[in-house]
């Protein structure tokens, strides 16, 4: 798990998360971005980039609705 998901977690209860749930699912879409740029390499993960895109567009999208945190 990333940084941005663990702004939500319980201390005492790892596993629940507290917060908005547009915050929650705005958090989860960092760390899958971050996880999939982690894995860009030179050659061979040209496939990662659309999905990279899409998911940094409904970042945006949901940034612009409110959901900033």
């Amino acid at each position: 798990m990333t940084s941005h998901l663990l702004k939500f977690q319980d201390a005492h209860a790892p596993r629940l998360f507290f917060g908005r749930e547009e915050d929650i699912r705005l958090a989860v879409l960092k760390d899958e971005i971050a996880e999939l740029q982690s894995r860009l390499q030179r050659t061979e993960t040209g496939y990662l980039i659309p999905t990279i895109s899409t998911l940094q567009q409904r970042v945006r999208e949901m940034e612009k609705n409110g959901s900033k945190r």
